[in-house]
């Protein structure tokens, strides 16, 4: 991403072409994957071997959430982040091989004796389940203008039904995505419920920190979107690593980083998030 400074830190929010739908395997993909369970007192062997078939459909169900927004289609974030919500996926095992199954030992954290654990692999089609919205968790946004001149400060308003987390992204014409929030000056993303909330705040205005918009080169407009998602649990949708500057940036042929989002969302409950997606345009 460009950085310039015109009265101040200026953040170069550039186009993003027209979207791609994310092309889902709708037969669904094979993944191999293993599960292990300690034997426990009072436990069974076929309840042992119960975990461990559990604990194996899992990671089955993980590689393939991975796997589903991994396809070779998707070449750049910018492809997926116009898509990114509706491509969170859940997976359901349609049919699964376990190819093998014994009791080993491994070696204990604690000193002491080896552990007897049963020992399960699967292999497994999973088909994708698109995570459905529900009520009760809502989130509102908008910008100061749906129409801006080049060079204009763009200011982001949010406010959330409850409580939540908030992560909100700008996405660069080559796919480059940036994280607006949380940032090197604000860490802390917690909102409360019902109030409005400005990004960038008033503090980083003040360290003339500031969104200004800015046309690619020899353009004469372009179209530009913000993603805003929230949480109602504390969680880290990208990588835990301080950004050199005040944001942190991906490049565009960094899947990663979208890749770790959506499998992090993923995670949660449907109802534990939200968002929503505000585009915009810029004129010379």
């Amino acid at each position: 991403m460009s950085r310039s400074l015109l009265l101040g830190l200026l953040l170069t929010l550039v186009a993003v072409p027209g979207g791609v739908a994310w092309a889902e395997p709708a037969a669904g993909v094979w993944v191999t994957a293993e599960g292990m369970a300690p034997f426990v007192s009072e436990m069974s062997l076929e309840e042992v071997r119960g975990k461990a078939r559990d604990e194996a459909r899992r990671n089955a169900i993980e590689q393939a959430v991975g796997l589903f927004v991994r396809g070779t289609t998707v070449l750049h974030n910018s492809m997926i982040t116009d898509e990114l919500v509706s491509s969170v996926a859940r997976g359901v095992i349609e049919e699964e091989q376990w190819l093998e199954e014994h009791i080993e030992e491994v070696s204990n954290k604690r000193p002491g004796p080896k552990l007897a654990v049963w020992h399960s692999k699967v292999k497994a089609r999973v088909r994708p389940v698109r995570v459905e919205r529900r009520a009760g968790f809502s989130l509102r946004a908008s910008l100061n203008k749906t129409v801006f001149q080049e060079g204009e400060e763009a200011l982001i308003k949010v406010q959330s039904s409850q409580p939540a987390y908030l992560h909100v992204f700008s996405v660069t014409q080559d796919g480059s995505v940036t994280l607006l929030l949380p940032n090197r000056f604000r860490a802390d993303n917690l909102f409360q419920a019902d109030q409005d909330y400005i990004v960038p705040d008033e503090r980083l205005r003040a360290l003339g920190i500031k969104l200004r918009v800015l046309l690619p080169k020899n353009a004469k407009k372009a179209m530009e979107y913000i993603k805003v998602i929230a949480t109602r649990k504390a969680i880290n949708l990208v990588s835990d690593k301080t950004p050199d500057g005040v944001f942190h940036t991906f490049e565009g042929a960094d899947v990663g980083m979208i890749r770790d989002v959506v499998k992090r969302l993923a995670e949660l409950e449907d109802e534990d998030w939200t968002e929503t997606t505000l585009p915009y345009e810029v004129r010379q």
